[in-house]
């Protein structure tokens, strides 16, 4: 009797699981019953995004990256959608319907573009998954798509020869030379202080970085307005301490004193210790050094690029000069070493080239070479 009702319960066993499941589906879907996606993600922005923040488990602009793709890729096409019913035949149809939009520039989302909203849409579901709203996960049933990233166009010689002799007068001169010769992202470049440089000992800090962060303010568009801010660099291996150039230092101290003098006949100076400014001391508008340094380009007849091709152009400069990959991922603030050799693969085998002939060189001097007495 006792086996009987043994095998009894295993049988009724499966069938008790399956049923308090069907009620926990139940208790999902009732949690989320007529939430759109809209409603969701507004309220994933400011309460699960706004803890995260709170926490240091993501940085506020990482947060507002999130919210403008939000608004602009997601919340237009699958907004009125509720979140309980989106079907994987639905994610796939947005993902074409982005691929043919047209961005602000005019042009077609690219597939890096489609990829990151894809990307939000899932850190999106995945938190709401955790706060039982859902039962799934349903972007993770579906592929953005492939994304080839482009080997990074370094600049060559007669490029940076061009830019730099045209640049000889230009009052972001010292900036144009620091991102060529140390390769600091454009934040880090913008936020750099006097007390961050020791021109005497040779040396730099990178400790922050500027960066534009999210207010509760709206413009008349409805949108967020944003203000420029120092921030920690990007990851902990950002901060760091980089040797300088003597070519360097010698244009570190003409700025300096120039810029003493640019203080002193200013009727308003906003900061004394910032290394790059504006006309009044205060930090230099990202989009405006964006728009001097495709001026310069113009002027010295170089190719339009974009001033963070010049960290690449430092990194290939350093590798093609026999620097070791260690010292390059430590210049430039990488954490992993497969990011730095991962990026410059294609310099890498110029290198390897390059050694190559230089052992060849050297083995066939040893023909020429007299043989010891």
């Amino acid at each position: 009797m006792l086996e009987l009702a043994g095998r009894d319960h295993q049988h009724r066993q499966p069938g008790l699981q399956q049923h308090l499941h069907h009620r926990a589906v139940r208790a999902l879907d009732a949690a989320a019953r007529g939430m759109t996606l809209v409603q969701y993600l507004d309220s994933w922005v400011d309460g699960t995004l706004a803890h995260q923040v709170t926490l240091g488990q993501i940085r506020q602009t990482t947060a507002d990256f999130y919210a403008d793709v939000a608004d602009l890729m997601i919340i237009p096409y699958l907004g009125r959608r509720r979140i309980d019913e989106l079907k994987p035949a639905v994610l796939r149809e947005w993902l074409a319907t982005l691929r043919r939009t047209l961005n602000a520039r005019g042009r077609p989302y690219s597939s890096r573009s489609v990829q990151i909203a894809h990307g939000v849409l899932r850190r999106a579901l995945n938190d709401a998954v955790r706060d039982e709203l859902i039962p799934r996960n349903v972007a993770l049933l579906v592929k953005p798509g492939r994304v080839d990233n482009p080997a990074p166009q370094p600049l060559r010689p007669e490029e940076i020869r061009a830019l730099l002799t045209e640049a000889q007068h230009d009052r972001l001169y010292p900036l144009w030379l620091l991102l060529v010769t140390l390769g600091l992202r454009r934040g880090e470049a913008l936020a750099l202080r006097w007390t961050d440089v020791d021109l005497d000992q040779g040396t730099l800090t990178v400790a922050r970085s500027l960066q534009r962060i999210r207010t509760g303010e709206l413009t008349p568009s409805g949108r967020r307005r944003g203000r420029l801010a120092e921030v920690p660099p990007k990851t902990a291996g950002s901060i760091r301490r980089i040797a300088l150039p003597g070519v360097l230092i010698d244009a570190l101290n003409v700025h300096r004193q120039q810029q003493v003098v640019e203080r002193e006949a200013a009727s308003y100076w906003g900061d004394d210790d910032l290394v790059f400014t504006s006309g009044i001391g205060t930090w230099l508008e990202p989009q405006n050094v964006y728009k001097a340094w495709h001026e310069l380009c113009e002027r010295a007849g170089v190719r339009r690029c974009r001033p963070h091709d010049l960290r690449h152009t430092a990194a290939s400069i350093l590798l093609l000069q026999g620097a070791d990959m260690r010292v390059v991922m430590d210049v430039l603030g990488h954490t992993r070493m497969s990011t730095t050799s991962d990026l410059y693969t294609h310099v890498l085998h110029e290198v390897r080239v390059d050694a190559a002939q230089r052992m060849d060189t050297f083995i066939r001097g040893l023909d020429r070479a007299p043989e010891p007495e």
